[in-house]
């Protein structure tokens, strides 16, 4: 795995999470494959290691990245961009396309299996403006010879959809809840993968594993906002601003955005620092939260039935 400079990590190994992955977009740029589609949740990698695969394999003008909504006549003219043969076309989460009869006509007229040449076709009253050269109109029709990869963040539910899905290979990129927390332990390794040491990258990777359990969506993007706030709440603390402000609380924030519950969270750290009775326990939860006793019990049981452990 390389770094977001290019640099290689000796130490993060993610080939047991993406490895399949790039394998399918290798079957693509071999021509092993004319259309692959992957299914995953956004904040998964996806489209990093999809780009990054495409720019190992390929020359830079071999490949084309298309990303966000499009309509089917700009869908013809991305075609024609990617039509000559060995060339990659790289339909990310484009919403606009499955839905739309005459964009998936287009896609199955490019990606057919049978013989060498798929002829595209685009019938309009209007010339089609060339997408590089200003004046300068496409042919309504052209051969495409390139291949495509598509992804989705929810895979479409259509009968359209369906008929295009059975010309190529459909690979699903999901992992469970620990198969996540591995993956940002992983890349908690990679040495820029924020401007925080990697030393408070793994420390914060544990601290999420901590406070979240299997219904939170923890993903790499979770992360990075995560390590955000930490960087944030340093900042500010370490200006000392002025007028006597408060010091920023990381954990807080993330907490709240996430959506993550920091009362557990409280009870969490202190069963886990093992330095506090019960009794001093429930004492600060109280005084810290303006919550009941019976409230700090009633907590410590969903904790438990959520972790599966007894802390």
């Amino acid at each position: 795995m390389t770094t977001g400079d290019g640099s290689a990590s000796a130490d993060a190994d993610l080939s047991d999470y993406y490895g399949n992955l790039r394998n399918y977009v290798k079957m693509v740029t071999g021509g092993y494959s004319n259309l692959l589609m992957l299914d995953a949740k956004g904040g998964l990698g996806k489209t990093h290691n999809v780009t990054e695969t495409l720019s190992e394999e390929l020359d830079d003008d071999l490949w084309v990245h298309q990303k966000g909504f499009t309509t089917p006549i700009e869908l013809f003219k991305t075609l024609w961009k990617a039509r000559h043969e060995d060339a990659v076309l790289f339909l990310d989460d484009m919403s606009g396309v499955t839905n739309n009869t005459k964009a998936i006509d287009m896609l199955k007229a490019a990606t057919d299996t049978q013989g060498e040449e798929n002829w595209v076709e685009y019938r309009t009253s209007r010339d089609i403006d060339h997408p590089y050269v200003d004046g300068e109109t496409l042919p309504n029709t052209f051969c495409f010879r390139g291949r495509v990869i598509m992804s989705f963040n929810d895979t479409p539910d259509n009968r359209h959809f369906a008929a295009l899905k059975d010309r190529g290979t459909f690979y699903n990129l999901s992992f469970s809840y620990q198969e996540r927390l591995g993956l940002l332990r992983e890349i908690a390794k990679l040495t820029d993968f924020s401007s925080l040491p990697v030393s408070i990258q793994e420390e914060t990777a544990e601290w999420i594993a901590s406070v979240t359990d299997s219904s939170y969506d923890v993903t790499i993007r979770t992360f990075e906002e995560v390590l955000k706030m930490r960087q944030f709440a340093q900042d500010a603390n370490c200006d000392g601003g002025d007028g006597g402000e408060a010091s920023v609380d990381w954990e807080k924030m993330a907490l709240e955005i996430f959506d993550m519950d920091y009362e557990k969270h409280l009870i969490i750290q202190m069963r886990e620092a093992n330095d506090m009775s019960i009794e001093s326990q429930v004492e600060a939860f109280c005084l810290e939260t303006g919550k009941s006793e019976s409230h700090y019990y009633n907590l410590m049981s969903e904790i438990k039935s959520e972790r599966g452990d007894s802390i």
